[in-house]
């Protein structure tokens, strides 16, 4: 096996292990490990491989973190991640005829605290989630 191979495996290795919500930063040791790769593939010494590697993850990694920090969860400022705080959403049907409520265009399962009776097209107060269901008032 050549320097090459093992340079892909770990970029790939790398870009999926991202998908466990690194922020960026294994995607980016991944595109790193790409830059290792090429080096490889110009027949450069290891250690001409291993700096391009490192100049690219340092590089990439906060450039990749800045420019995605909008998309990470833990930068979100609403009150879905477990804050204990009100929010409005509107009562609708899905596709399935099940009522409801759409709150920061994500939509959830809705239960009534008060048992009162909902309607589509109602505008209501979310005060809490129960695990994916939404509690109104």
């Amino acid at each position: 096996m050549e320097a090459w191979h093992l340079w892909l495996l770990a970029g790939l290795f790398l870009m999926i292990l991202e998908l466990l919500g690194t922020g960026f930063v294994a995607f980016a040791l991944g595109l790193a490990a790409l830059a290792g790769m090429i080096a490889a593939l110009l027949h450069l010494p290891a250690a001409a491989q291993w700096i391009s590697f490192a100049i690219a993850a340092a590089v990439l990694a906060p450039w990749l973190r800045k420019k995605f920090q909008r998309w990470a969860p833990s930068r979100r400022r609403s009150g879905l991640a477990g804050e204990k705080r009100t929010m409005e959403g509107l009562l609708l049907l899905d596709n399935s005829g099940q009522l409801k409520v759409k709150v920061e265009s994500d939509t959830y399962f809705v239960r009534s605290l008060s048992d009162r009776n909902l309607t589509p097209g109602t505008r209501v107060t979310v005060v809490d989630f129960d695990g994916i269901t939404a509690l109104v008032d």
